[in-house]
């Protein structure tokens, strides 16, 4: 059972304790202040599945901000807005009780369609549910980090492998971009080239099929968050919005929106010869991932120099 399903069922749980009409779960958004929604029960089809919230926005905001429960028993929509459902649900709602996460941002509420007088007990009781979901959460993250943190680690030990067993660079690029591809879990790892002539860059060595239909043969080189890494020879990261694959190529392409980018410059002989992008459809650890992607570009830029000194060795033998 995924981390979703078990904060719906205990959503679930909160709506037939309370009889509520509607209960929300708001979890924090990672590397930004905001809140997303990422799980609900309702009686009806009005919550907006997958809303950020930031702080101090609405009501639940507040609760978010303050760090403070609320308990409105006669809920006037002129004094205050929920902001979790779509078109006019929210004018049937007439009460309302919300409670801070613990040791976390986030906010656990819940509401009802009929006059409730929510009082001091209700809300012990909303908050030991608020207590489980954020020991329920914490220690996932803990355990999922764990879990990555080891694979990470095992990927770099085999990184260190892959020259000598691999020479040759398609063979090479092939074999490092599918183990990054892997021990982070995102689906997408490639190099995007650059040709300073031709003022383009191309993708080399996907690590699975990236466009839908056929893949442009080139796209501009200042064009993107691609061309971006290439003009300032720094990294890029987008791990809580969604990147379109114009926003990221510079240009339109059948590519997928992705939820995590990191876009990494590979340089050897003091310029940016190519990016290294991971990214998938799933949001991703930060900083473990950031480190490990500067390490995978590292590793990209010795094979890439001792490449370029073996030509030069040669031709100077021929």
């Amino acid at each position: 059972m995924s981390r979703q399903d078990v904060f719906s069922r205990v959503l679930q749980l909160v709506c037939n304790v309370f009889d509520s009409y509607s209960a929300v779960l708001f979890l924090p958004v990672p590397g930004s202040p905001d809140c997303r929604l990422a799980a609900s029960f309702s009686l009806g089809d009005d919550v907006r599945q997958g809303m950020v919230l930031s702080p101090g926005q609405g009501l639940t905001g507040w609760i978010v901000r303050e760090g403070k429960p609320l308990v409105i028993s006669n809920f006037d929509q002129k004094r205050g807005v929920l902001g979790y459902y779509a078109g006019s649900a929210e004018s049937e709602i007439r009460a309302f009780l919300g409670v801070p996460l613990e040791g976390m941002a986030g906010a656990l509420c819940l509401d009802s369609k009929k006059i409730h007088g929510f009082g001091d007990k209700d809300q012990k009781i909303l908050a030991e549910f608020a207590r489980l979901v954020s020991t329920l959460y914490l220690e996932r993250d803990h355990l999922a980090a764990d879990a990555l943190e080891a694979r990470l680690s095992e990927a770099q030990r085999q990184m260190a492998t892959l020259p000598w067993k691999h020479p040759k660079w398609a063979d090479f690029l092939r074999e490092l971009l599918g183990l990054a591809s892997r021990a982070t879990g995102l689906g997408h790892c490639f190099l995007a080239v650059g040709d300073e002539k031709s003022g383009t860059f191309f993708v080399e060595g996907a690590s699975q099929p990236l466009f839908a239909h056929s893949a442009p043969a080139s796209f501009p080189l200042g064009g993107g968050m691609i061309g971006w890494v290439f003009k300032n020879a720094a990294p890029v990261h987008a791990l809580d919005g969604d990147t379109t694959p114009a926003r990221l190529f510079g240009a339109q392409a059948s590519a997928p929106v992705f939820r995590s980018v990191v876009c990494q410059p590979v340089g050897y002989g003091r310029a940016t010869r190519a990016v290294l992008v991971f990214a998938g459809r799933e949001e991703a650890a930060g900083e473990q991932l950031k480190e490990f992607a500067a390490a995978v570009a590292a590793q990209l830029s010795l094979f890439l120099e001792n490449l370029h000194l073996k030509a030069r060795l040669a031709k100077r033998g021929a």
